[in-house]
């Protein structure tokens, strides 16, 4: 091809074809022009796509961690359920010392925890991901960063206060006559007087109920029901073809 135009060019100059060379060669130019401006079209068709897969391929991540917090956030919200359900009982004297015996559960409603911890694997890919890109994303990328940053500061505060009431109570325990036979799950005529009949222990569940039930299982339900709304987004997404998302992208920045 480069023989032929070099060919073409001789024989006008040969032949003094001025005008004639001219518009070829301007010609010429426009053609290199163009196989540039395709080059670049083609490098930044497949920089996009290898963006839109990288992006696919978080949300999958994070598809997954949300999957895995409800399923937990679900176990955990039943073990509280569970305490709830015990610490009422105890709170409004449904308990005293001729029955307390009958339920075990009361025994343990200040000493057991249960932690919900989020899975934030797809979340800090997902960071990363956007620290590198210097345009603005899009609606579903912002909510997933809001979402991510309020719940995971909250849920770890809340961790922290039950883990801390968890062991200032069974430190507490720990001071009286009756902890080993309160740990080898046997019942003395002190447990039954501490369990079925004294204000601080009504005091004690009342307070961890309020920590447990009022606020940390409300906030995991809240959890679900956000992360739920947000499984949805992301399977809509994924189904979107990879070459709408820049799309969807550039509309959110126009707006």
């Amino acid at each position: 091809m480069l023989k032929i135009f070099r060919k073409v060019r001789h024989n006008m100059i040969k032949n003094k074809k001025v005008t004639s060379y001219i518009l070829y060669a301007i010609g010429e130019i426009f053609l290199v022009m163009i196989g540039i401006l395709l080059a670049l079209q083609v490098n930044n068709w497949n920089e996009e796509r290898k963006a839109n897969s990288k992006l696919s391929s978080i949300l999958k991540t994070i598809k997954n961690d949300l999957k895995t917090d409800t399923l937990v956030g679900s176990s955990v919200i039943r073990y509280y359920d569970s305490i709830n359900k015990y610490s009422n009982k105890v709170i409004n004297n449904e308990y005293n010392v001729k029955n307390i015996e009958e339920c075990v559960p009361c025994r343990s409603l200040l000493t057991g925890y249960n932690p919900f911890n989020i899975q934030k694997k797809g979340f800090k890919l997902l960071q990363n991901y956007t620290e590198s890109k210097s345009e603005k994303t899009d609606s579903l990328i912002t909510d997933l960063s809001q979402f991510y940053t309020f719940f995971d500061a909250m849920v770890i505060n809340n961790n922290e206060m039950i883990k801390s009431e968890t062991l200032a109570n069974l430190n507490y325990f720990k001071q009286q006559d009756w902890f080993i036979p309160w740990m080898q799950g046997q019942m003395t005529d002190e447990m039954k007087d501490f369990f079925g009949n004294s204000l601080d222990y009504k005091n004690r569940v009342a307070a961890n109920n309020i920590l447990t039930t009022s606020n940390h299982q409300n906030y995991i339900k809240l959890y679900k029901t956000n992360a739920s709304a947000l499984l949805n987004r992301i399977d809509k997404r994924l189904k979107i073809n990879p070459k709408e998302i820049k799309s969807i992208v550039l509309d959110s920045i126009k707006n």
